[in-house]
């Protein structure tokens, strides 16, 4: 009977022991699991502290981003600034380089304008030295011509006071004063100086004005023209010979009995003052004589 109990006893600790180590290893089995969850949980956290860094990392990377996009922006702007600066700066360039082409235009046009009035005046100096020239002959011409009349003068007056001697005095003296004035007369030597109003009347009345100015007849052929027609109205006049820095000029005159020296332009008939370093016709008078 007591060993029946002994081993029913022992067969309760048996399973007792069953029991326990059964509730010991399931304990076990739980620990390691909750020791896995642990380990997971805890791997997690490591994983999540992981993460929230790399957010935080990324986070900054972000801000650090922003910045740089931010600082990007605005030199972005500062250059597209600059760009708006520099294009309106090659537009004012531009326009600066179209008025220097317009300038540079106008200034070979002008250049090429001033050398055709340099060859103009070249051309128009070398004439009026030709002008110079042919006044001069035709001035030596004159010269001669008035040798040649004073000497036929004297001639005349010997002849016709040698002539009135032979036949009385007063006869020879009558006839060779009345043969010499005929003759000075005729050859334009013997004149007068007009009075004022004469010399007004001859100017209007004279047409050698209407003549045409040509290569061929110049000023010196109005004036000798003029000096003609005065001279066979009776009248001295002047042959005035203009000289200027590059070129001369010629005019007439007469020394009226009332009113004095007068210059006459026989191109116009317009009467005009004389004066050295007076402008006239555009240049400026050097010097001037009169010829009688």
């Amino acid at each position: 009977m007591v060993n029946k109990k002994l081993i029913a006893l022992g067969l309760i600790c048996v399973v007792l022991s069953v029991g326990v180590i059964g509730a010991v290893m399931a304990l076990n089995q739980k620990d390691n699991e909750l020791q896995m969850k642990t380990d997971q949980i805890s791997g997690l956290e490591n994983e999540k502290l992981t993460l929230e860094t790399q957010v935080s990392s990324l986070q900054a990377n972000v801000s650090s981003l922003q910045s740089e996009a931010t600082s990007l922006n605005n030199e972005k702007t500062v250059l597209e600034m600059q760009v708006s600066s520099l294009q309106t700066e090659a537009t004012a360039l531009e326009n600066e380089n179209s008025m220097l082409e317009t300038n540079v235009s106008t200034l070979q046009t002008e250049k090429a304008t001033l050398e055709t009035q340099v060859a103009n005046l070249q051309s128009e100096t070398s004439s009026l030295n030709n002008d110079v020239d042919a006044l001069e002959s035709q001035v030596s011409s004159f010269q001669t011509e008035v040798v040649s009349l004073e000497s036929e003068v004297i001639q005349s007056f010997d002849l016709g006071y040698a002539e009135g001697k032979s036949e009385g005095y007063q006869l020879g003296y009558d006839e060779g004063y009345l043969q010499g004035a005929e003759d000075l007369t005729e050859s334009g030597w013997y004149l007068r100086d007009p009075t004022y109003s004469e010399a007004i009347t001859f100017i209007n009345s004279d047409k050698t004005e209407e003549n045409e100015y040509t290569n061929d007849y110049l000023c010196y052929d109005f004036t000798a023209d003029f000096n003609d027609n005065a001279g066979q109205a009776g009248y001295r006049c002047g042959f005035v010979y203009i000289e200027f820095s590059d070129s001369a000029h010629a005019i007439a005159c007469f020394n009226t009995t009332d009113n004095g020296l007068i210059y006459i332009e026989p191109q116009n008939d317009e009467i005009v003052t004389l004066t050295v370093g007076q402008v006239y016709l555009g240049y400026i008078i050097v010097d001037f004589g009169i010829i009688w």
